[in-house]
């Protein structure tokens, strides 16, 4: 499981994807940006649980959550925002298919939730947030 540097990089990549996704709103709606900085926190998680040698049960992020809290601790204020966040597509079941398009006020405190969570995963990994891990 070493590739946990790949995965870090691509939240990266998708984190500044969503952080300037909010200067162009004709072109990143708020389903776009919220996709976006979903992808980036499964990265940032997975990077996490490569390097410590666990996976989590599953890919959406409220198991993504319950996998990261046994490996460090997330304040409960981002947990709401992470379950929001994941109450937005209940896409994994056929029987149960529902989308909600968010709110352009639910994209910043989807926004700030991902930069808290790149904090605290960063921190975790012991790794510096302008610290180059993978070659583009």
């Amino acid at each position: 499981m070493s590739d946990w540097k790949t995965f870090l990089e691509e939240g990266r990549q998708f984190h500044r994807t969503a952080k300037g996704s909010v200067k162009r709103p004709d072109i990143f709606t708020p389903v776009i940006v919220q996709n976006i900085a979903a992808m980036a926190i499964e990265k940032y998680f997975m990077a996490l649980f490569l390097k410590r040698g666990v996976m989590p049960l599953n890919h959406t992020i409220l198991d993504l959550c319950s996998s990261a809290v046994t490996l460090l601790k997330l304040p409960p204020h981002l947990l709401k925002v992470l379950a929001e966040m994941d109450g937005v597509q209940q896409i994994c079941s056929l029987e149960h298919f529902k989308i909600t398009p968010p709110s352009s006020d639910d994209v910043l405190r989807f926004l700030n939730a991902l930069d808290e969570t790149a904090m605290i995963v960063l921190k975790e990994l012991n790794v510096c947030e302008n610290e180059t891990t993978h070659a583009l």
